[in-house]
């Protein structure tokens, strides 16, 4: 996006006969804002004329509701995510504003998740060969960031109160009552204001989400790469993955304090999802084993193997049909596109294995329609 042009806002504000001191503070505005590579938007209407939308339109986008629901059960438990997916003018709205505010904000060197040239492997990386592993995992991590959270994040980078407000609610949704009561009943108590305030959060679907719940978290990362440095330990942030580890000469934060840093900027920690290993112990961090370097586990390796085994010697339906009865949870509709998927991951981490996978599935012979 072209840099404003102040000059050329100036002599259309004399024109208009607008005052020198509204001038002067209009300009400061564009100055805070331009200084930052961010867009000046002055208003809402301002914002509907840069997305080239009627500002009725856009009106209708912030003010009414424009999602569809569905939810999206994790996978080996009972629990279950709401997916609430913007209509097409929503995720246009949105998709501008991911790609012309929010991308332009830096984040932490300590976050590694939602982002260009990062990935798990980068995360688990920071982590090999070490003495002892601590991983926290935040409870419901989009759902505890607010739409008064997100006013505040907009407001922070300069733009105007009632801009501001318009933005974070292009960027929130409310859960259905249902959602609520679901975590109720999971005794998730530390969420009971959620349920009580049905505040609109970021929703699981939007585009801006990930983005802007980095940003919200970048206080946090902050926070733990200083103590890191004072401590000498090793922290890194996959979305709402945290890991601690240590080397040698290093030493983990007290519990409590790693606690209060979460606590303070207003998430919570999942009890359930709290681990500890030591050396001696496997060691995994965001799906990787970390022990030795960085790699697929054994197991994974050996379960890909196992498909592209039976796929050659009894060919992929009589396989899948197998797996079916197997297992009636593994139910990929596009298993030669899921296997593909799954050697293609393994190859981005071994390059050897990666390979040697890729000339196995080759080797079999898949129907015409897949």
């Amino acid at each position: 996006m072209p840099a404003f042009d102040f000059e050329g806002f100036r002599k259309i504000a004399l024109e208009q006969d607008h005052s020198e001191e509204f001038i002067k503070q209009t300009l400061e505005y564009a100055k805070c804002l331009d200084d930052k590579e961010l867009p000046v938007i002055f208003s809402t209407i301002h914002l509907a004329i840069q997305l080239k939308i009627p500002s009725n339109i856009l009106r209708n986008l912030i003010y009414s509701y424009n999602y569809i629901y569905f939810n999206l059960k994790k996978r080996g438990t009972d629990s279950f995510r709401e997916i609430m997916v913007p209509n097409e003018k929503l995720k246009f709205v949105q998709r501008w504003i991911n790609y012309n505010i929010l991308e332009k904000l830096p984040l932490s060197s300590a976050c590694t998740g939602f982002r260009p040239n990062y990935s798990i492997l980068k995360n688990a990386a920071v982590h090999a060969n070490s003495i002892a592993i601590y991983k926290i995992d935040l409870l419901r991590f989009f759902d505890t960031i607010t739409d008064r959270r997100i006013f505040g994040l907009f407001k922070s980078m300069g733009y105007v109160d009632n801009l501001a407000f318009d933005l974070s609610k292009i960027c929130t949704a409310k859960h259905k009552k249902s959602y609520w009561n679901f975590v109720k009943e999971k005794n998730y108590y530390e969420l009971e204001n959620f349920l009580i305030d049905n505040p609109a959060i970021l929703p699981q679907g939007a585009p801006t989400s990930p983005m802007l719940a980095n940003l919200i978290a970048t206080r946090m990362d902050e926070r733990f790469i200083k103590l890191s440095q004072m401590l000498n330990f090793r922290y890194s942030r996959y979305a709402d993955d945290l890991t601690f580890s240590i080397i040698e000469g290093g030493r983990f934060p007290n519990v409590a304090i790693i606690k209060e840093i979460i606590s303070d900027e207003g998430f919570f920690i999942n009890k359930d999802k709290v681990k500890y290993f030591k050396r001696g112990m496997k060691q995994y961090v965001t799906g990787l084993t970390v022990t030795h370097g960085t790699n697929i586990s054994k197991r994974e390796r050996r379960e890909i193997f196992k498909h592209l085994f039976f796929c050659k010697k009894f060919g992929p339906i009589n396989h899948l049909k197998h797996e079916f009865e197997k297992n009636q949870d593994r139910q990929h509709y596009a298993y030669q596109d899921w296997l593909l998927g799954k050697i293609s991951f393994v190859y981005s981490v071994d390059r050897v294995n990666g390979i040697k996978m890729f000339k196995e599935f080759e080797k079999i012979n898949w129907p015409i329609d897949g």
